[in-house]
């Protein structure tokens, strides 16, 4: 991952809540069980957290964890690893890692909602009561995370629209991408990377403070990732085409002289 700088950031728990409810997939591993070990793939699991700050994790019934969890007579020590990976091809795809430990537990009583059952059957509530969080993604590493701050903060308003903006982005717009990279290479301070050598850029990531893009190089440079800042914080997914379109403005006016 490439960590990069920028004026405005989402802090870590916002992250963190985003990465929980967004993730790519999401592994839970029960210490002293040998999961990956058992036939088929590790145990993948849908993951949402609860107003008291524990995580509903959603197994189908046929995962070895239900078996588990229903012979168990007591709380179980689980780690729950979630990755994030951009939606577009690029060089460094994973973009963030969420891990969180704590005791699962069984939910009796309590039954999916509407759209959150596995596509291969009918499935499980567990309870996952955190004790320990840590952090790994493109804005750095936070090895201790409050469970309490992660509770009190909100998933980025943008994500569940991103994957599909940045995959437009990509597709329909890499000659306007290409001239916001250059213009980037100019910026004071930015690592030596010479703009006729400038191949690609793609998108990476999309928040509600603006968008990082990755510039790729003909020669074997290192990609390089840089920040662009919205004018104002996007407050809603409709506010972006009105923030896309003032970040891009400048690249308009450069293509039409």
């Amino acid at each position: 991952m490439l960590p990069q700088p920028a004026r405005r950031s989402p802090s870590a728990a916002e992250r963190a809540r985003t990465l929980l409810e967004f993730a790519s997939s999401a592994v839970l591993d029960i210490r002293g069980a040998d999961l990956t070990a058992r036939p088929g793939l590790p145990p993948q699991v849908r993951c949402t957290l609860r107003p008291d700050g524990t995580v509903a994790v959603l197994v189908g019934r046929e995962s070895a964890l239900h078996r588990i969890t229903a012979l168990a007579r007591g709380p179980l020590t689980a780690e729950l690893e979630c990755v994030d990976v951009a939606p577009v091809a690029l060089p460094h795809r994973i973009r963030g890692r969420l891990h969180a430990q704590g005791l699962l537990t069984r939910s009796p009583g309590e039954t999916p909602s509407t759209g959150e059952t596995p596509p291969t059957g009918e499935g499980v509530l567990l309870r996952l009561d955190i004790d320990h969080l840590a952090l790994d993604d493109l804005w750095g590493s936070e090895c201790c995370l409050d469970p309490a701050d992660l509770t009190a903060a909100t998933p980025d308003p943008v994500a569940a629209d991103e994957a599909h903006l940045l995959q437009h982005l990509a597709a329909a717009h890499a000659d306007q991408l290409l001239l916001l990279g250059a213009g980037a290479l100019t910026r004071p301070g930015t690592p030596p990377f010479r703009p006729e050598h400038l191949r690609e850029v793609r998108p990476v990531a999309l928040d509600r403070h603006g968008l990082r893009v990755r510039l790729l190089a003909t020669d074997p440079a290192a990609p390089l990732d840089v920040r662009f800042d919205f004018h104002h914080p996007v407050a809603h997914p409709d506010d972006l085409p009105e923030a896309m379109h003032r970040l891009f403005a400048p690249t308009h006016d450069r293509s039409a002289t």
